[in-house]
């Protein structure tokens, strides 16, 4: 399965704006609100218990400014993948120590474990190279954001 399969314009938000709080436990929650309330988690209780477990674990920040966050969770049916940029960056305890402004959420069932860990490799090779981030970054809506993914995923 391609990023670009799993990533469409719904799950994406470039101007997320999560809790006043500013931390990663209230952005998490409230990015598994949001996808709930799109209708990509089917129990908003357990995949959120799951991805803040798999975040206490290790932090799922992986420097210049983006994280990871995924879990297997029985609060999906199926794989889903998300991409949230806020306007504000959240100390997320990545290795830079930087602040974190590039969320890309995957949440599986644990029978898709597989595809789980493909997609992460896929993910993780794209975001090291800055030319992506960067387009990323400066991706004006959704769309743009599906079309920087298109550009670059399926290199």
């Amino acid at each position: 399965m391609r990023l670009t399969e799993l990533l469409v314009p719904e799950s994406v938000v470039t101007d997320f704006r999560p809790a006043p709080s500013g931390s990663k436990e209230d952005l998490l929650l409230a990015i598994v609100a949001d996808l709930d309330e799109k209708g990509f988690v089917g129990d908003r209780r357990v995949a959120t218990d799951d991805i803040l477990a798999r975040e206490r674990v290790m932090s799922t920040g992986v420097g210049n400014g983006v994280a990871i966050p995924h879990a297997y969770t029985d609060g999906v049916e199926r794989l889903a993948a998300a991409f949230y940029r806020t306007r504000q960056p959240v100390e997320f305890g990545g290795p830079d120590g930087a602040p974190v402004d590039l969320f890309f959420i995957i949440l599986g069932p644990r029978e898709s474990r597989r595809e789980h860990i493909r997609l992460l490799a896929r993910l993780s090779r794209l975001l090291n190279h800055a030319e992506f981030r960067e387009h990323l970054r400066a991706a004006a809506d959704a769309d743009a954001v599906v079309a920087v993914f298109r550009r670059f995923g399926d290199r």
